[in-house]
């Protein structure tokens, strides 16, 4: 059999741990698929296999122990097993971008990938989520008998309604669209898949698009075209052609697409030619997506990175018997300080109501614990609230790394400077003044950061570290500063 190169693709990759989901089995995953080419035109009644399936658990545990994503497996390593490797051979794949469900496909935005999930000729398939990986079988079965005459088959279907307008295609090694010019990380019109097949066309046959266009009521959209024979995809795709629009679609508008392409009959022979014209109409709502790519805690303090199509993102964060939020900046960040230590659900939320996205979530879990209590003298941090003639306040701080977060709880608004040193066997850093301003109650952080060839150099030295922070709290109009001294010790 004539096999097609295979790619991975990671489809979320977070620096928190994901909320753990539940397996999604082969049948259930084969059953998604079939209704998702049914509504589309594409040849269903895909029979799962129970036998390609448990190749796909066994190698997703293979990608599970060995942290590992990829098209093969080491007879070395744990979790090996000839099925996994025969299964990891044959599918797709995927690490962290499930669940699949009934709406949502994981490989939707990852073209190449897609485009073998489409393949009309596939007659079985094995399949299976299970410990945050994914896999499915496109290239172990395609013998379904071919059709009696000449068709084509496309993704929208013709007549398809409420498509999205716009998505931001993303795979490895690259996708169809950086093989024509078009940077990763664009955000594109829908990608228009197209599937030639008849009586001689062999599940490996080669299609060379000779013309294509898309059209909208305001006239011909920049497409670019992808087929059987563009560098970087010749076996990657199912005899067929891809259009990309250049940028997003309207909303509520219908699309008219016109494909020929010559396709080579798979016995060989001369091409002949194949023409299509199908019409879809998109969505008056623009499809959105949201992320939560980062979160990082520092005591209570968190700070989380979204994405997000829509604008306006808020996070919201439920824990134990609260919950608070804070809208995402323009730097992509929503910080927050939550009120009790434990376990987080995290949420990104955007879209709906006036927007013109659709109203979409993306959640994650963080634990927090507030800093342990720093040595220090009679003004020291133990003391609970400190009063000085202008607010009352209180204070912490912590090292992580080679950075010392100070969090200062003010009643009122206040200023805060802090600075302070680092002394380790005989050897002193000074750690340079950050100052920071709040206008209404409630809590300000400042981080003072060791300088990488400082922290090597106290890394040398031996015996404690102790850290002296000096703190000026002062009121909105500076008056009322008072400095007081927080002492960390560390090893």
């Amino acid at each position: 059999m004539r096999r097609s190169l295979l790619a991975v693709v990671t489809l979320l990759a977070v620096a928190v741990a994901a909320p753990a989901r539940a397996d999604v089995s082969g049948p259930d995953i084969v059953s998604f698929l079939n209704a998702q080419r049914t509504a589309n035109g594409i040849p269903a009644g895909i029979v799962e296999d129970p036998t390609l399936s448990d190749g796909c658990v066994k190698h997703n545990n293979y990608g599970a122990l060995n942290h590992v994503l990829i098209h093969d497996e080491d007879s070395t390593k744990p979790g090996y097993t000839a099925a996994g490797k025969q299964a990891a051979e044959t599918s797709v794949l995927y690490a962290g971008g499930g669940p699949w469900t009934a709406a949502r496909n994981p490989f939707e935005t990852a073209p190449i990938h897609l485009h073998q999930l489409l393949a009309p000729r596939i007659d079985r398939m094995g399949a299976a989520e299970t410990q945050g990986y994914g896999c499915a079988t496109t290239l172990a079965s395609r013998n379904r008998p071919a059709p009696p005459v000449d068709i084509t088959y496309t993704y929208p279907g013709a007549g398809a309604t409420g498509w999205v307008t716009a998505q931001t295609a993303a795979e490895g090694p690259y996708t169809p669209g950086e093989q024509l010019g078009i940077p990763a990380g664009t955000q594109t019109g829908p990608y228009l898949y197209v599937m030639f097949d008849g009586p001689d066309i062999a599940p490996w046959s080669s299609a060379h698009a000779t013309a294509a266009s898309l059209t909208g009521p305001s006239g011909p959209v920049d497409v670019a075209i992808a087929d059987n024979t563009t560098n970087g995809l010749v076996n990657y795709l199912p005899p067929g052609m891809e259009l990309i629009p250049r940028a997003p679609l309207a909303t509520g508008t219908t699309y008219t697409a016109a494909v020929t392409a010559d396709v080579t009959p798979g016995g060989g022979g001369p091409a002949r030619a194949f023409s299509y014209t199908w019409s879809f109409t998109t969505s008056g709502i623009r499809d959105n997506k949201v992320k939560v790519t980062f979160a990082q805690a520092l005591g209570r303090a968190v700070a989380i990175s979204v994405t997000s199509d829509a604008p306006g993102a808020v996070v919201e964060a439920t824990g134990p018997g609260a919950t608070t939020s804070a809208a995402v900046g323009a730097d992509g960040f929503a910080r927050m300080v939550l009120p009790a230590d434990g376990t987080w659900q995290v949420c990104a939320r955007s879209g709906g109501g006036a927007t013109g996205f659709t109203a979409v979530s993306d959640c994650t879990s963080v634990s927090v614990a507030a800093p342990p209590p720093i040595v220090g003298g009679g003004n020291g941090p133990g003391d609970g609230n400190r009063t000085t003639t202008g607010v009352a306040y209180t204070a912490s701080a912590a090292l992580k790394g080679h950075t010392v977060r100070v969090t200062v709880k003010c009643q009122a608004a206040c200023r805060v400077r802090a600075s302070g040193t680092v002394r380790r066997g005989g050897l002193k850093v000074t750690l340079p003044a950050k100052r920071a301003t709040r206008s209404k109650a409630g809590t300000v952080a400042v981080a003072l950061t060791i300088a990488k060839k400082q922290a090597a150099r106290l890394a040398r030295r031996s015996g404690k570290r102790v850290i002296t922070i000096k703190l000026t709290v002062a009121d909105a109009k500076g008056a009322g500063g008072k400095t007081k001294t927080l002492t960390l010790r560390s090893r």
